[in-house]
């Protein structure tokens, strides 16, 4: 499903078709599937998806003239979806706050059985943590965020085991919380199993602690203070829980930006910080060309180096990045 934040990808069909738009304002569709090097009515599929989200009008034509397309400006769509997605968010951290409640509320039983079992001691959670790794037999999906339950020498050996599962073809999606770019020995870990394979990446604010093993059982840590009543932990299995986890984990991953090599901002000039700042509001290279009074080479140059040391895969997810950690 086309979401509104694609259209700023200038590779994918429906960001190209904006492309044009943008760059060719009120276009017949016959010029437009001539712009783009494809059938009339791929074209116009493709006008269609824009106008449902908004993107794109038609403009009928007057004297009985062809109707023709232009888009809608790209700094109110890129608020929009910025909106959308912060929406999103603060949903997934009420769903979190409600099946709290829920996860709370269970019978203390360490002998209990059932979908979700309460789990009392950090040593206990800690090898549900291993374990789940262990046994694996195609996907680990993780949240990680403080406070951690072990100690270094304990995250060493996590660590050696996540190597050794990535080299068996084991996937591993990790999600950090933006605190790990102020831990440099567990950015160090990400960045490493990031290099064999593994894919990490962070938000402000993960709601919990959570590892998920192939989809279908998961260990959620509540707290990490052994000397209170409630359970520490919680070890779930097929039941709607661990389908609204799952989920939920998605939706989180789907918001998140990719893990950066380099989170510092020290060579940043103003012209980068120009370019972030209009990237962010969605304009073209060309937009950005001719505002800052560049040649559009020079921009293209510019803003891959700004992702790639982001470590965004898009121009949208880059001004997140950058807005977080205060370039902008």
């Amino acid at each position: 499903m086309t979401e509104l934040g694609d259209i700023f990808e200038p590779g994918s069909p429906h960001g190209r078709t904006y492309a044009v738009l943008v760059h060719h304002p009120r276009s017949s569709l016959p010029d437009i599937a001539q712009y783009l090097g494809v059938s009339e009515e791929t074209a116009a599929a493709s006008l269609n998806v824009l106008a449902d989200l908004r993107a794109a009008v038609r403009v009928p034509g007057g004297d009985d003239g062809p109707a023709v397309w232009d888009a809608h400006a790209p700094e109110s769509l890129s608020e929009a979806e910025a909106r959308r997605r912060q929406q999103q968010i603060n949903q997934m951290h009420t769903a979190a706050a409600r099946l709290s409640e829920t996860f709370r509320s269970v019978r203390r039983s360490p002998r209990s059985s059932g979908a979700v079992v309460p789990v009392f001691e950090r040593l206990e959670m800690l090898a549900d943590f291993e374990e789940m790794q262990t046994s694996a037999r195609s996907c680990v999906k993780v949240i990680e965020r403080g406070p951690y339950l072990s100690d270094l020498e304990r995250e060493r050996q996590l660590f050696q085991l996540k190597r050794n599962r990535l080299g068996e073809g084991i996937r591993y999606q990790t999600l950090y919380q933006d605190t790990i770019y102020q831990d440099p020995d567990r950015l160090r870990h990400a960045l490493s199993t990031n290099a064999s394979g593994a894919q990490a990446r962070t938000l402000p604010e993960p709601p919990f602690k959570m590892i998920v093993s192939d989809d279908e059982r998961a260990s959620l840590v509540l707290h990490v203070d052994e000397r209170r009543p409630d359970p520490m932990g919680l070890r779930i299995t097929g039941s709607p829980a661990l389908d609204l986890l799952i989920k939920t984990f998605d939706v989180l991953w789907s918001l998140a930006a990719p893990i950066s090599v380099n989170p510092t901002a020290e060579a940043l000039d103003e012209r980068d910080r120009a370019i972030l700042t209009l990237m962010g509001l969605g304009a073209t290279d060309d937009t950005i060309a001719r505002r800052l009074g560049m040649s559009r080479r020079t921009v293209v140059r510019r803003t891959a180096r700004l992702l790639e040391r982001l470590g965004a895969s898009t121009r949208f997810q880059a001004g997140v990045q950058a807005t977080r950690r205060g370039w902008l």
